[in-house]
């Protein structure tokens, strides 16, 4: 079968889904803006399209619905229609696709629909008397709505994620995760660490937080609020962090002399010990792995947003979750069974149950094992 997937980030969703079905023996076509994916042998047979926005730096979704109808008007002409494509709609590449392709087969990954408590408004206690800004999410809503309607099937990351579209659209939403290769992950507790400059020693426990970028959307301002009474507590825990320091999903702006994460740190008391908070950047995939494989405690802290990838990973590597009601997750968590729910605004519930799991390892185990089964159960490719 020929399958057609378009990302602009591409292979995006589809980072394990493509080589599984290229191993599979179906022919796949990836169509994005961004350059090719790097020739490791899981993408051997992959024919990547890159589309052309002409020069465009910040080209708008009528653009990049265009670039995307002219390449796979292309595509129709020298091989033929795909039996399926399947697109994410976030950036309005999936606007013309009907037409290009009124025989085919459409299915669409739309994420998440727009809403103020998506952005921390009416959530985050730190933005309390500050508005959305709704036309972005109108725009946003509006793409995902269009695809919708055009598609033949919808799939989105979590349960999470379905509850954020209004009732009509809902109903036509099919949960289906993207799913991990669960071979690649296991815990390994008492891993020595090394990375630039950064060392951890089998007998420091580590707290862990990853996200694309160091933001409130992905409560780091929680983390790091709760961060002096752990680093009391735990005299050997270490803060881990992996993310980059820019503007992030959210919509909360930084200042021109501080990005969230330096501005976090700057709240913290004077006698905070800065040398056992570690940034480590962005990693790069089996880095970041490794690093949770160690994890003795996980924090998946969020606004009502989109499903982390790296917090099913933490799962999967049988880290202890500690994570928010509200959370993209905490639908999949039974509090006390495969991980730990406190409010998302009181860090000093967020300290004490990370103290409490840094403190029973037997309970981290328990807890840590019922995640990876539910990975295996739920999230598994």
């Amino acid at each position: 079968m020929h399958l057609l997937l378009i990302h602009q980030n591409f292979p995006g969703q589809f980072r394990d889904l493509a080589p599984a079905w290229l191993e599979q023996g179906h022919q796949v076509t990836g169509l994005g803006s961004a350059p090719a994916p790097d020739q490791a042998p899981r993408w051997e047979g992959l024919t990547y399209l890159q589309y052309s926005l002409d020069g465009i730096e910040e080209p708008s979704a009528e653009q990049r619905g265009q670039a995307v109808a002219q390449a796979c008007q292309q595509l129709q002409r020298t091989v033929g229609s795909p039996a399926l494509v399947l697109v994410h709609t976030g950036w309005g590449e999936a606007q013309y696709l009907r037409s290009v392709f009124p025989a085919t087969p459409l299915v669409v990954f739309p994420e998440l629909w727009g809403h103020p408590g998506a952005l921390g408004y009416g959530f985050d206690q730190h933005l309390e008397g500050q508005t959305a800004d709704i036309r972005w999410f109108e725009h946003q809503n509006q793409l995902a709505a269009e695809a919708i309607h055009q598609s033949d099937a919808v799939l989105v990351a979590c349960e999470a994620q379905r509850q954020s579209f209004p009732a009509p659209l809902r109903d036509r939403l099919l949960v289906l995760p993207e799913g991990l290769v669960l071979e690649r992950y296991n815990a390994d507790p008492a891993a020595e660490l090394r990375w630039a400059g950064h060392r951890f020693t089998a007998d420091q426990p580590l707290v862990t937080l990853v996200s694309r970028t160091l933001e409130p959307l992905r409560g780091v301002r929680q983390a790091l609020l709760a961060w002096p009474s752990i680093a009391a507590a735990i005299p050997k825990a270490q803060l881990v962090l992996v993310g980059d320091r820019g503007e992030g999903y959210g919509m909360e702006p930084t200042t021109a002399q501080s990005d969230h994460f330096s501005a976090a740190l700057e709240s913290l008391p004077n006698n905070v010990d800065h040398q056992r908070i570690h940034w480590l950047g962005t990693l790069n995939h089996p880095s970041m792995v490794q690093l949770l494989q160690r994890s003795a405690c996980h924090l998946a802290l969020s606004y009502p947003y989109t499903l982390s990838w790296s917090v099913l990973e933490a799962m999967a590597c049988g880290a202890a979750l500690v994570s928010n009601h509200g959370s993209p997750i905490a639908p999949e968590l039974i509090d006390g069974q495969n991980g730990l729910l406190v409010p998302f605004n009181d860090d000093q519930a967020l300290a004490e149950a990370v103290i409490g799991l840094l403190n029973d390892p037997v309970r981290r185990t328990q807890l840590g094992t019922a995640a990876r089964d539910t990975i295996e159960q739920r999230f598994s490719l």
